[in-house]
């Protein structure tokens, strides 16, 4: 078919406004694909607030008291301030963080920033009423005079002094107390050392143990707390996701305790 020049010359024409029209849509896409995906970083809080909730509800259990033992070498404080932001979030209300030669117990201060920083990150205005306290020994009290507060977070930070240590200072204890005749050898039983042990340890058992590393052992954490505590291994701590952490809470929610049945 014959084109002459004015046709040639608008079919052109056609070609480049089309084009100039493809050029357009893609720009607006991806205008809109940026918009959307900024989302979450223009309105975190809301976001992020309606995900945790959700999340919240979706699982079967969630432990009042969450153990975390750390069996790594390197010890990222951030990624544990945003594991204990994030399960504070979930409903969890007291933390017992254990290294095994203390060192979050020495970097107590830098593990507070991060977790005002991890706070302000995730957390919402509601959220972020809560107040995070940090005793930097097993033996504290997370409510003073009996009071208790919902919107107080307790968290102890732990080591081997904490841990089988204190079975060793029980023991001398009731050695000293025959010696001196204030009790009798007859009179000591697994409830007595039990009892003992209690007067020291202000917070309930940990119903959720999470361990991060290599080792299969506890590496020393309070042994006589964890008689029907869950134990779940992760490879580490390091850039563990927030979904990760719902995922872990999901596996407890799974476990049925028989109690020795």
């Amino acid at each position: 078919m014959y084109i002459t020049d004015s046709g040639q010359y608008c079919l052109t024409m056609l070609e480049t406004k089309l084009l100039s029209l493809l050029h357009v849509l893609i720009a607006v896409g991806d205008f809109l694909r940026h918009c959307f995906y900024s989302l979450p970083i223009r309105f975190p809080y809301q976001w992020k607030n309606l995900q945790q909730k959700a999340d919240a509800r979706d699982l079967k259990k969630v432990p009042t008291h969450l153990g975390v033992i750390v069996c790594e070498e390197d010890i990222s404080l951030p990624d544990i301030a945003n594991l204990i932001v994030w399960s504070i979030a979930l409903g969890v209300s007291y933390f017992s963080i254990y290294d095994l030669n203390g060192y979050i117990k020495r970097k107590r201060k830098e593990l507070k920033e991060a977790l005002d920083n991890a706070q302000k990150k995730c957390l919402d205005e509601e959220q972020r009423k809560y107040t995070i306290v940090i005793h930097n020994d097993a033996e504290s009290r997370p409510h003073e005079n009996g009071c208790y507060s919902s919107n107080k977070i307790d968290i102890q930070l732990l080591s081997k002094a904490d841990g089988r240590q204190n079975l060793v200072e029980t023991t001398r204890l009731l050695s000293q107390q025959v010696a001196s005749k204030q009790r009798r050898l007859e009179d000591i039983t697994p409830s007595t050392v039990e009892e003992i042990i209690k007067e020291k340890f202000h917070f309930p058992d940990p119903e959720l143990i999470l361990r991060f590393g290599k080792g299969e052992c506890l590496f020393g954490f309070q042994p006589w707390q964890i008689r029907l505590t869950e134990i779940l291994s992760a490879r580490s701590h390091h850039n563990l996701g927030y979904s990760s952490l719902t995922d872990l809470f999901h596996q407890y929610g799974e476990t049925k305790q028989r109690f020795g049945r």
